[in-house]
Formats: structure tokens, C-alpha cells, sequence
């Protein structure tokens, strides 16, 4: 039997924390990881084949949760094997460890092997769990050791097929037809202008009760109020919903996860900043003075800058100059003369002519918290990229 290919061999004690490994392996798998988990996945289940499984995975992430039995020694551990073919066979090795209990085998590592690096442990949270995975992503992906790897295991693909592919050539005497066959041009398939959809509403405590009303560019806000957008596009990319307030602060509030990746959107998917029905509500300081959505075919370095500064090591100085540049910086064909053709970072064309994907037919609930419906947004036209900007201005009370 074949060992079992993937990219992350997950390790854990077998028949023990399923649910825990279930949940891992399935939110990696959101993030495009092929995930092979240890006493599940046959043949991953038994002897040679299973460290065979952990040899063709570039990624090994123990997972470190209670036992039922009680703790037990390290040395008496059934993840011990794996952990040391792991380090035999230089894996990329990482923990995720459920900090509510010891693990002999993380703490005290095994013999004549080194111990784990801070980096290398990752906490789970039981009460936030995709934030956790969404963390464990971000540190496999970031690992260039692995990337490397994996190249490598694509590269022998390539030249195993490359070879197959010849010696049929050369055994039917049609290798000049095969080479202009193998070397033929491919040229990804075009993308529309992208596309932009949004809605903006607020609410105004008057009287005891909350009154809706439309917000656009130039809107009089009053301290007190609640803000919200919601927004769609017509094509998958990558947005942001950035706010610029009265004393010179940015804050991203889309998306919530400070994790480069946590941006992407797929076309015709509403969403909501700020999200989980939560509203922004307006300072009397502070304002914010402007709501800026951006949206295009690639990310955007500047602003996955800001969305990863989650811990506010930026200036806000640096902060506003990123915004800056990244609004007066977009390819959305209205700002600059753009030359054609425009392609984007992976080669694709972007072509007039071409139909985005409609908006959807069903938006979060309005003001006051309706059910969700059919609303009529507004739609912004751009080339890669595409920014919608609300300027807003503030009254006093009555």
C-alpha cells in the first residue's frame, strides 16, 4: 500500500482527541492544506507506511491535548515515534498545544534530540479555535525551508511525467509533434473590471429609539451614531475597510483577523464591516472622519501591512502614509492613464467587455436589525482595484 501524500501530517495520540484533530485538519484545509492525520488516514495508520506519510509531508504539526487516560511519560507516549522520524527526517515541526494541561513529550522533548523553539508552539484556544488555526496557517505557510521542499516534490512530479510523456513520444516516432505540443503557449484566462458592491447605513438614537439613515459620501454624522457597510464583489480578490478619524488614526475594520490571507474574498460573498452585526460607532473627538473600502484582483501590500499590525508597532505617521499611498497608488483607471494591456501579479489580462458576477440577491439585516433581504447597492467600477470613499462630516446634538 502507498504511503499517504499531503502537506501537514498531523500527529496525536490515536483514538484520542479526534475532535481536536478533526477540527484542525478541516480548518487547514480551508487554507488550501492537504492534511493527513496520524491512526486515521490509512495507510497512515501502519507501521512503514505511516512514517513513509510523515516523510512525504514537508509540514509536522503535533498536536498536544489531554490524554483520557491521565498523562502519561514521554517515553511511553504512541506519538513519540513520529515526533523522532520527524526530526530524523527534518521536518518542519510545530505544536499546538491546549495550554490547560502539561504534555511530558512537548516539555521535556526526546532524548538526543533538541528542544522546540518558542516559535514553534502555538497555543489553542478552545474558545476562539479558528483564530488559532488561522495562526498555524500563517507560520506554515512563512517557512521557507518548506517551500523549498515542496518545490522540489513538484519538480520530481514534473520530470517523473516529463519522462513518460517522451518515452511515449519516442516509442510512436512523434516527438517533434509532442515538444510543439509540451511548449505550446497557455494563456490565462482574462478577468473582468473589477467589481464593487456596497450598501452604508447608520442609526441615530432619537426619542428612545433608533432611526435609520442612508449614508454617502458627504454625510453629517452626530456623536453617538452607529455606522455600518456591507459590500460584495464581482470577481474573488482581496478587500479592506479602512477608517481615517479626526486626530490622524487609522484602523483597519475589515478584515478582523490580523493575518496576512484573512482578506480574501470570493465574488459574490456579502460582508459586513464591522462584522458579526457589530456597528462603528462615531466619537465626538474622533469622528472617523472618512470609511475608505478597497478591493482588488491582488492583495494589497500596504494595506496587508496594516491589517498584520495588530499589535500597533506602526506609528500613526506610518499608518496614514500607507493608507495614503495605497489610495493614490490603485490601478482603478480613474486616478492615473492607465497603458494597456493591465494584467494582474499571476498573468491574467484584465479585458472591458467581460461580466462581473452579480451581487447577491440576499444582504446582512438592515437598520434595526431586520431580517436579512434583497437591497439595491451601489456598484464602483474599477481596473485592478477599485476604492469607494466616504467623507463624513459631524453636527452637534440638540
Amino acid at each position: 500500500m502507498k504511503p499517504v501524500e499531503c502537506d501537514v501530517y498531523l500527529c496525536c495520540r490515536d483514538g484520542e482527541g479526534r475532535g481536536m484533530a478533526s477540527e484542525v485538519a478541516a480548518g487547514l484545509a480551508r487554507f488550501g492544506f492537504k492534511v493527513c492525520v496520524s491512526g486515521r488516514d490509512a495507510p497512515a495508520a501502519h507501521g512503514p507506511e505511516r512514517l513513509a506519510s510523515i516523510e512525504n509531508a514537508p509540514d509536522f504539526v503535533l498536536l498536544s491535548a489531554p490524554a483520557s487516560g491521565g498523562a502519561a511519560l514521554a517515553r511511553d507516549d504512541p506519538r513519540a515515534a513520529d515526533f523522532a522520524h520527524a526530526f530524523k527526517t527534518r521536518r518542519n515541526i510545530l505544536v499546538l498545544a491546549d495550554p490547560a494541561h502539561a504534555d511530558p513529550l512537548v516539555a521535556t522533548g526526546l532524548p538526543g534530540r533538541p528542544k522546540l523553539a518558542a516559535w514553534q508552539r502555538i497555543a489553542h484556544d478552545p474558545e476562539r479555535p479558528r483564530e488559532s488555526i488561522a495562526l498555524l496557517a500563517h507560520r506554515l505557510l512563512s517557512s521557507s525551508e518548506v517551500n523549498d521542499r515542496r518545490l522540489m516534490r513538484n519538480a520530481k512530479r514534473a520530470f517523473i511525467a516529463l519522462a513518460v510523456v517522451l518515452a511515449v513520444a519516442a516509442a510512436s516516432r512523434a516527438v517533434p509533434l509532442a515538444v510543439r505540443w509540451w511548449n505550446r503557449p497557455a494563456a490565462p484566462p482574462p478577468l473582468p473590471r473589477f467589481t464593487l458592491y456596497w450598501t452604508a447605513d447608520g442609526q441615530r438614537l432619537q426619542n428612545g429609539q433608533w432611526a435609520a439613515f442612508p449614508l454617502t459620501d458627504g454625510s453629517a454624522v452626530a456623536a453617538g451614531d452607529r455606522l455600518r457597510l456591507a459590500f460584495s464583489t464581482g470577481s474573488d480578490g482581496f478587500a479592506y475597510v479602512v477608517t481615517r478619524d479626526g486626530l490622524g488614526g487609522v484602523s483597519v475594520i475589515f478584515p478582523g483577523a490580523a493575518v496576512r490571507g484573512a482578506s480574501r474574498v470570493r465574488r459574490g460573498e456579502a460582508h459586513e464591516a464591522p462584522a458579526d452585526g457589530r456597528w462603528l460607532t462615531v466619537d465626538v473627538r474622533a469622528g472617523p472622519a472618512a470609511i475608505y473600502l478597497i478591493a482588488g484582483h491582488d492583495p494589497l501590500e500596504n494595506l496587508e501591512e496594516l491589517t498584520e499590525d495588530g499589535d500597533g508597532s506602526l506609528t500613526p505617521g506610518a499608518r496614514m502614509e500607507l493608507l495614503h499611498a495605497t489610495v493614490s497608488g490603485l490601478l482603478d483607471g480613474k486616478r492615473t492613464a492607465v497603458p494597456r494591456p493591465v494584467r494582474t501579479r499571476t498573468g491574467r489580462e484584465i479585458v472591458d467587455g467581460l461580466a462581473p458576477a452579480p451581487a447577491p440577491s440576499l444582504w446582512p439585516a438592515g437598520p434595526g436589525g431586520g431580517a436579512a433581504g434583497a437591497r439595491e447597492p451601489a456598484v464602483q467600477i474599477g481596473l485592478a482595484s477599485v476604492v469607494m470613499e466616504l467623507r463624513l462630516g459631524q453636527v452637534g446634538r440638540d
